[in-house]
């Protein structure tokens, strides 16, 4: 039974990385952009504040957002505590919890005020994915009384995704609308919502490409269950595949029609005449 349920979870482990590697690379949406790290890490810079306006809205507009957020948290119920992580590392004896690959202090990537960057990594030793906090601590939590602010930057967030990803289907998108929700204020309705702009400024083959990956993404977001959001995802669906569209038959008429490659027979390369005789000619005719 022990053996089976171990299985079965590097079988999901490895399937949440695979989705790390198809997701990872997809761009343009508003609230959130992604760098692929590896194949157990992917780096994601979330804003701090929606403020991207779609064309139909006035920068006057509400953008039908939802209430702000009360930030910073208390650690406590934010971060996973040192207790949970030694129980769930399986190293307490050793006095280890669920660090990072990497301290957040050797964070390479620059931090900017605009967004706050997390690390979603799901690595073998774990058997189960955690998203860490790479900069602006201080805007999310504070410390309490039995935890120091160094000891806070290497623990993973308190996740509902992460804490349900054992029992239930969470993909990593479900994580991803997450960590929108928690850190982006006010709470944007759709945390997947694109920019099409930024798709309309594309030319050529990466517009076709970059639409495609989107258009695919959004449409398994949307077949992997019921979301709050799905009206909001359908429609950018609708524009997105009208951009598309438009994309290939640009590409189509730029490149010029279709030329098939010529036949085998049209290619090939007569021999040589040795005989003497006309080819016009057979032997009957001399």
């Amino acid at each position: 039974m022990a053996q089976q349920r171990e299985w079965n979870n590097k079988a999901k482990l490895n399937s949440f990385l695979n989705d790390i590697v198809r997701v990872g690379s997809v761009k343009g949406f508003k609230y959130f952009r992604m760098y692929m790290r590896g194949r157990e890490e992917l780096v994601c810079w979330v804003m701090n504040t929606p403020k991207s306006i779609t064309p139909m809205m006035s920068p006057t507009s509400s953008f039908n957002l939802g209430e702000s957020i009360r930030l910073p948290r208390n650690a406590e119920s934010l971060l996973l505590s040192s207790r949970t992580q030694k129980r769930l590392s399986g190293f307490g004896y050793m006095d280890v919890g669920l660090p990072p690959a990497s301290p957040s202090n050797t964070e390479i990537l620059q931090p900017d005020d605009e967004s706050t960057i997390f690390l979603v990594a799901g690595y073998a030793r774990y058997a189960c994915p955690y998203v860490w906090v790479r900069s602006n601590h201080e805007r999310l939590t504070k410390p309490g009384q039995s935890a120091s602010r160094s000891s806070l930057k290497d623990s993973p967030l308190k996740l509902k995704s992460t804490e349900q990803w054992v029992n239930y289907s969470i993909r990593l998108w479900d994580i991803l609308d997450e960590l929108v929700r928690m850190n982006t204020s006010p709470t944007p309705p759709n945390p997947f919502s694109i920019d099409l702009n930024y798709f309309k400024s594309l030319e050529g083959l990466e517009a076709v490409l970059s639409s495609a990956a989107m258009i695919h993404f959004l449409q398994r977001v949307l077949d992997s269950g019921s979301h709050t959001y799905d009206a909001s995802v359908v429609e950018d669906l609708a524009d997105l595949t009208l951009v598309h569209f438009t994309a290939v038959y640009a590409l189509r008429d730029s490149t010029g029609p279709y030329a098939p490659p010529p036949t085998a027979t049209a290619g090939r390369v007569a021999a040589p005449n040795t005989t003497g005789q006309k080819e016009d000619e057979s032997e009957d005719d001399v």
